[in-house]
């Protein structure tokens, strides 16, 4: 939502509409408060690029860096492989192999014909897993990339359970059928009009960093995050958005058995700690945390505790299956 699942736009639609939120002084402040990304720009590090063609014509981006086992990394709505970056060093400097896909009709990977539900992206990252050979992965999906993991897992059950060791999910959610989740998806899936996607850069700084922050975001992060909303077509964001509206997988997870780390946040506008409690309880072999401050860029705002945090959880799952 937001630079991942609902996306800025859904977000900050309201905003864009009604002129709700105004804010000089808010903006000042966010250049005090201390930057997570020390003023670094939100990039994959440098990686071997790999193209995988579907039958509908797509063709995903796939980026691999560093060596040992390895974790599979699927970005949000509107984001690119480039969303990982910041924890990508901590996690190749831990000694895993990287492999970063582009979801298809984001970075540098092409839309084709089939769309951006759930299970359709599912079906992308089989394919792409099956292309690769990849095994014995932990799977770490953001937000709808989470939801397209989902769908790997639901959809293609065989081809997940050989292929995949484990599971993080980051501020995602099994379903998107609340009141207000349908009502902003549905709004977020109003394809813009030119002027409004053209909007001054100080009113977008204050969608992204009221709607997909935490506490006190830094006015780095903020920019960064309306750097890569820019980045995605709108004749991709609002049909995606839009896909998101029939994502529906809850009941069905409780037949994924892999060890899964469930991340939520405490502060996440798009995402309801609710939902995220709700998804911990589906998966029948599942562990729980909640950043309490975070947003729903959690993978920003706390990136060097969430790459520690996968690194013990992977560790963990390595050391269970060589008892």
């Amino acid at each position: 939502m937001q630079k991942s699942m609902i996306a800025i736009p859904a977000a900050g639609l309201v905003t864009l509409l009604t002129g709700a939120f105004a804010g000089r002084r808010r903006l000042a402040a966010w250049t005090k408060n201390p930057d997570p990304l020390n003023g670094q720009p939100v990039e994959f590090p440098d990686a071997e690029l790999r193209t995988v063609p579907l039958d509908d014509g797509a063709e995903i981006a796939v980026w691999i860096a560093g060596s040992g086992p390895t974790i599979v990394l699927v970005h949000g709505l509107t984001a690119s492989h480039h969303d990982w970056g910041p924890m990508a060093r901590h996690l190749i400097d831990a000694g895993y192999r990287l492999v970063a896909v582009d979801q298809r009709g984001h970075g540098n990977s092409t839309a084709g014909t089939k769309g951006y539900g759930s299970r359709q992206l599912g079906t992308d990252l089989g394919d792409v897993f099956t292309a690769l050979d990849l095994h014995a992965v932990c799977l770490v999906g953001h937000s709808m990339g989470a939801m397209a993991s989902m769908g790997f897992a639901t959809g293609h059950s065989s081809v997940f359970a050989e292929r995949v060791q484990s599971f993080v999910s980051i501020a995602s959610a099994g379903a998107t059928n609340s009141v207000r989740q349908t009502f902003g998806l549905r709004l977020g899936a109003i394809s813009l009009p030119e002027q409004l996607t053209k909007i001054d850069a100080q009113r977008l700084r204050l969608i992204a960093g009221l709607g997909v922050f935490g506490r006190n975001p830094s006015l780095h992060m903020v920019e960064e995050a309306v750097t890569a909303f820019r980045r995605c077509p709108e004749a991709v964001r609002a049909p995606a958005t839009a896909a998101l509206g029939s994502h529906d997988l809850l009941e069905e997870l409780t037949g994924v058995h892999v060890p899964t780390l469930v991340i939520g946040s405490g502060r996440d506008r798009l995402i309801d700690v609710d939902q995220v409690r709700e998804l911990d309880a589906a998966f029948p072999n599942s562990q729980l945390h909640i950043y309490e401050d975070a947003g729903h860029m959690v993978l920003w705002e706390r990136h060097k505790d969430l790459a520690a945090r996968t690194d013990r959880f992977v560790q963990s799952v390595l050391a269970s299956m060589s008892v």
